[in-house]
């Protein structure tokens, strides 16, 4: 199995000086989140705190999501969130492309996967006749294809979901970075558990503060996990939090807006090769020629990095493009030079990766 992360130690030791790899936002924190942590820390909010998280955060998380206080759980990251549903699942599903975290997470508490495979030349259209499993994964805006499902393309799913019987759990870390309109799945199904955080749209990252909405019951059961393995989160960092949900409708105009530039700037520059425009998010998932893993070498070899496709499932073809790193339009030319450069070497005899033999940029 890919280890995502291992690949990204090997970056890290070469240090390329254009990094396109790694899901980090690269807009600074805001000075006032920075500051409330400080405050936060100075009169000495270090001890422990509830495993739910504090009741004005998670207050405020419920105000802003549409939902009752006793819906919502506050935790150390959304990773560990994801972990806690995956640990109590015994089949999981999972739409690929998917983030390599989800069958790792599986891989370590002995889960079976079943992996729903999707392409480019369907849309990124998740189309499974059945589903055999109690955990269905979704993540829209997906990383790292960026898709965003349409709100018919969601019922389908679900229907089947509920058919079936299985749960789903929704990540939605990049919701706010749609640029389209955007479906929650909790408007469309009940039995869900719907995971977001403070990472992507506030560049939290580092603060490792997320959140889960479920029923009251299936809230008991994660915090569970929670207080069985991480505790809770440090109340200077739900400071932080609740100071970013306070200035959640103007950064969402503005890093949205942003990301949505960058997504056409890539577009544009990328125009005529192998991919679909980003709908969300900030990545955008490109068919190269050949071996994606030996194309992201290559492109190292020019001091720029991405992640090659087959850590995110079955795309060996296929390289993610994170748009949210520095000297983002020079790192995109390279990648274009590359590419066709490799169509044109003897060694790669022209376009080979698609089933149809014909690059189709979108």
């Amino acid at each position: 199995m890919f280890n995502v992360y291992e690949f990204f130690n090997r970056i890290n030791e070469v240090n390329p000086a254009i990094r396109l790899d790694v899901g980090q936002p690269d807009i600074p924190v805001r000075g006032e989140i920075i500051e409330e942590t400080i405050r936060a820390l100075r009169e000495g909010e270090t001890g422990y705190t509830s495993t739910s998280g504090m009741a004005e955060l998670r207050e405020a998380i419920a105000e802003a999501e549409g939902v009752s206080p006793e819906e919502v759980l506050v935790g150390p990251g959304a990773k560990i969130l994801i972990a806690a549903e995956i640990a109590m699942a015994e089949r999981i599903a999972v739409v690929a492309p998917h983030w390599n975290a989800y069958v790792l997470m599986a891989d370590q508490f002995g889960k079976t996967v079943e992996v729903i495979e999707t392409g480019l030349e369907n849309g990124w259209r998740p189309s499974p006749e059945e589903l055999n499993a109690d955990l269905l994964i979704l993540n829209y805006p997906n990383n790292p294809t960026g898709r965003v499902l349409s709100r018919s393309e969601l019922k389908e799913i679900l229907e089947l979901a509920e058919e079936s019987g299985t749960k789903v759990l929704s990540d939605e870390i990049y919701a706010e970075l749609s640029f389209v309109d955007f479906t929650p799945v909790r408007e469309l199904y009940d039995n869900v558990v719907t995971v977001k955080g403070f990472s992507k749209l506030y560049s939290m990252t580092g603060f490792r503060l997320g959140y889960a909405i479920a029923d009251e019951k299936e809230v008991a059961r994660i915090r569970r996990f929670i207080e069985s393995t991480v505790t809770c989160v440090p109340p200077f960092v739900q400071r932080a939090g609740l100071k970013a949900l306070k200035l959640r409708e103007e950064l969402m105009n503005e890093v949205r807006e942003e990301y949505r530039r960058r997504a056409k700037l890539a577009s544009e520059i990328l125009r005529g090769l192998d991919f679909r425009e980003p709908e969300g998010a900030f990545y955008l998932f490109l068919r190269v020629p050949g071996d994606g893993l030996e194309f992201a070498e290559r492109l190292l070899n020019r001091g720029v990095s991405v992640f090659p496709g087959v850590a995110f499932g079955p795309y060996g073809d296929f390289i993610r493009v994170s748009l949210s790193g520095g000297r983002l339009e020079e790192g995109l030319r390279i990648i274009r030079e590359e590419v066709q450069c490799a169509l044109e070497s003897p060694a790669t005899g022209g376009w080979a990766g698609s089933s149809s033999g014909a690059w189709a940029g979108k």
